[in-house]
C-alpha cells in the first residue's frame, strides 16, 4: 500500500521495505511536462500569457507523490516554490537529474538520488523550523529533471507549483480532485461541530424562510408560527449540566439550523411549529446521542442526555495527529489534547490508559528531512514502539498541565488491534493510526 510505503520511507520516498506490499506501481512516468523556456503565446488583447496560469487534477493514483517533468532546451537558473491549497497540507520536494528512460525504476529502487536537498512545505505556521523561501537549481541544457510534491500530511488536496525563469512564471494549480469533493461535502457538517462555546451569544428570535416557491418569490412566514426551541444537556450520572456539541436539522428538508448557547449546557435556536427536528448532541468524554422532536406550543425545551463512557470502554481521539513516522505531535492535535485535559480535570476520579496503534508492525527509518530538530522527530524502530512513544508523548502532555501520574497509562500496541484488518486503502490504513483512551476507573 502506497501510504504504508511513505510512511515507512520518507526519506526519498520511495525505498521499499521486503516486509510490506505496494498497491499500484509508483510509475511517475505519470508527471507534468514542462519545457524550459517557456514557448507560450502571447495574447494580443491583454498582452499577457494566459498559458502560464494552468490548473491540473489528479486523483487516488498520483495522491502521493505528483511528479513534474522538466526538459532543460537551454541552460537556465530556476526558482521554484510549493505551497499548500489546504492548510492542512504538508509536503516534502525533492529534485532529480536523469536522462534516460528508466528513471522511474532507477528512483523506486533508491539508485538515483536527489540533486535538491529535501525541504518542508507548510504555509501556516509562522515559527516552522524549516525553510519556506523559494528554491533555487541550475539547468543544463539538454537535461532532463524530475521534480517530485511528496504528501506528508494525512489527507490531500492540493498545491501551487510556481516555476520562475528570468522572463516568466509558471504557476500550477494541482488539485486532488477526490479530497475537493469530500471538502464540499463534509465542510458545513464539520464547522457545525466544531463552532467555538467560549463567548456566550444572546438568542435574537429570526423569522424562518421556507424555501423558494415560484422563481424570485419568496413567501414569509408569520411570526406567530415559529418558537424558540431550548436544549439543555445534562450528564445523565451527575445530572448536571455539560458543554457540547450540537447539530439540529429539520427532518424533511435536512437543513441545519442556526443554534448559539446561552449558558453552560443550554442552547436555543427558533424553529417552526408543527416539524420535526433531528438533534445530534457530541461532548469529548461522552457517547454521542441522536434524537429527533417536534415542535408544538405547548413543549419547547428538550433534554438531552448524555452518557459517560464507562469503565472498560474505549473511544477514539479522532483529530490527534503525529508527524509521519514520528512521535512529535502536530499543532491541530492540541485542541483535542485540550478537551482531554479538561475532562480529566473535571472528573477526578477517572483513570485512563491512552493506547497508541499503527497500521502494521514494520520496521520505521529515521527521515533525513527531519535530522535538524529533536529526539521525537528521528526515530527509527518498530512501529509497536513508535505507538508507546506516541502514547507516552500524551501522558506527558497531561502531567505537564496537571494531572497526576497516578492517573494516567500509556501503552503501544502497535498493529495488534487495526480496526480494518489487512488495510487495502489509504482511507483503510488511516483507521488503524491512531490514539484511543480506555476508561480504567470511573
Amino acid at each position: 500500500m502506497k501510504w504504508i510505503l511513505i510512511c515507512s520511507f520518507l526519506v526519498f520516498g520511495f525505498a521499499v521495505s521486503k516486509a510490506q506490499t505496494i498497491e499500484g506501481n509508483n510509475d511517475c512516468t505519470y508527471s507534468k511536462e514542462i519545457i524550459i523556456p517557456f514557448n507560450y503565446s502571447t495574447d494580443a488583447v491583454s498582452n499577457s500569457k494566459p498559458q502560464l496560469n494552468q490548473t491540473v487534477f489528479y486523483s487516488y493514483r498520483d495522491q502521493f507523490s505528483y511528479w513534474y517533468k522538466v526538459i532543460a532546451k537551454e541552460n537556465a537558473t530556476l526558482h521554484f516554490k510549493v505551497n499548500s491549497i489546504n492548510d492542512s497540507d504538508e509536503y516534502v520536494v525533492y529534485v532529480y537529474q536523469y536522462n534516460e528512460k528508466d528513471f522511474c525504476d532507477k528512483v523506486y529502487y533508491h539508485k538515483v538520488k536527489a540533486v535538491k536537498s529535501s525541504f518542508f512545505i507548510n504555509t501556516t505556521s509562522s515559527d516552522d523550523p524549516y525553510d519556506l523561501s523559494e528554491k533555487i537549481f541550475q539547468a543544463k541544457k539538454d537535461n532532463v529533471y524530475y521534480i517530485s510534491v511528496l504528501n506528508t500530511s494525512l489527507n490531500n488536496c492540493g498545491h501551487n507549483f510556481y516555476l520562475i525563469t528570468q522572463k516568466d512564471t509558471l504557476r500550477i494549480k494541482a488539485i486532488h480532485l477526490p479530497c475537493k469533493r469530500d471538502i464540499a461535502t463534509l465542510s458545513a457538517k464539520k464547522n457545525a461541530l466544531t463552532t467555538p462555546i467560549k463567548q456566550p451569544e444572546v438568542v435574537v428570535a429570526k423569522i424562518i424562510e421556507p424555501p423558494i416557491v415560484k422563481k424570485d418569490t419568496v413567501k414569509v412566514i408569520p411570526t406567530n408560527t415559529v418558537t424558540t426551541l431550548v436544549c439543555r444537556i445534562i450528564d445523565v450520572t451527575k445530572k448536571t449540566p455539560i458543554d457540547a456539541m450540537l447539530l439540529v436539522t429539520e427532518q424533511s428538508s435536512n437543513e441545519q439550523i442556526q443554534i448559539t448557547q446561552t449558558t453552560k449546557g443550554i442552547w436555543s435556536c427558533v424553529v417552526e411549529k408543527d416539524k420535526m427536528y433531528k438533534i445530534k448532541c457530541t461532548a469529548f468524554g461522552y457517547k454521542n446521542a441522536m434524537q429527533t422532536v417536534t415542535i408544538d406550543s405547548i413543549n419547547n425545551t428538550v433534554d438531552i442526555l448524555l452518557q459517560p463512557f464507562k469503565e472498560g470502554e474505549n473511544f477514539v481521539m479522532k483529530t490527534i495527529y503525529f508527524f509521519p513516522n514520528t512521535y512529535a505531535l502536530k499543532k491541530s492535535s492540541y485542541d483535542e489534547l485540550q478537551k482531554l485535559l479538561q475532562f480529566l480535570l473535571s472528573n477526578q476520579t477517572v483513570h485512563i490508559e491512552i493506547q497508541g496503534h499503527t497500521n502494521g508492525d514494520h520496521h520505521i527509518a529515521k527521515n533525513k528531512a527531519y535530522s535538524k530538530l529533536g529526539e521525537e522527530w528521528n526515530y527509527e524502530g518498530s512501529a509497536k514502539r513508535l505507538s508507546q512513544k506516541r502514547a507516552e508523548a500524551i501522558k506527558n502532555y497531561l502531567e505537564t498541565n496537571g494531572i497526576t501520574s497516578e492517573r494516567l497509562e500509556a501503552k503501544g500496541y502497535g498493529g495488534k488491534k487495526p480496526i480494518i484488518k489487512d488495510a487495502q486503502t489509504n482511507e483503510e490504513g488511516q483507521l488503524n493510526i491512531r490514539v484511543e483512551v480506555s476508561i480504567l476507573k470511573s
